[in-house]
């Protein structure tokens, strides 16, 4: 682990930005800068933006490089199991990869019940309901109590249980 005398020296050293005017079709996100090339490939620039709530509040240093180095964790890791857009890492904060149509499916997986948005089980179960996103839940649960699944799908169309 990297202590904070370590981290201290990358204190000024902040990836805000990754607007480059020589490469076309800018797009930025919240986090990332992205660059579609004609040849059907995507640059993608994780930068060091802090948001929440829609909102970009800071910058922590190194905070793309890492969330570049998970996501390339994750992919190398699952790519005999699923193919992925990935073709090169050339910096610790950019993927080059094939564009790809978004599929819109959002997935968050906990051991307990929470949440406070009006699509969470945990808002549902406290209005009464029972059956959600497949799932039976049973009359005891509590907050933070570990379920056996909690895997909400945005749009449960857009994923499906395979047998």
């Amino acid at each position: 682990m990297v202590g904070a005398k370590e981290l201290a020296t990358f204190a000024g050293n902040v990836l805000a930005d990754a607007t480059i005017a020589e490469l076309p079709a800018h797009y930025r996100g919240k986090v990332r800068d992205n660059y579609d090339l004609p040849d059907g490939r995507r640059i993608i620039i994780a930068t060091d933006r802090l948001s929440a709530f829609d909102r970009i509040l800071t910058a922590v240093p190194l905070k793309g490089q890492v969330l570049t180095q998970i996501a390339r964790f994750w992919f190398e890791a699952t790519r005999d199991v699923c193919p992925n857009h990935v073709l090169e890492y050339p910096d610790p904060n950019v993927v080059v990869c094939r564009r790809l149509e978004i599929m819109p499916v959002e997935i968050v997986v906990r051991d307990y019940l929470a949440g406070t948005t009006g699509t969470s089980i945990l808002s549902m179960y406290r209005a009464g309901r029972r059956e959600m996103y497949g799932h039976r839940f049973p009359d005891v649960m509590r907050d933070k109590r570990e379920t056996a699944a909690d895997d909400h799908h945005a749009d449960d169309q857009g994923v499906r249980r395979r047998p």
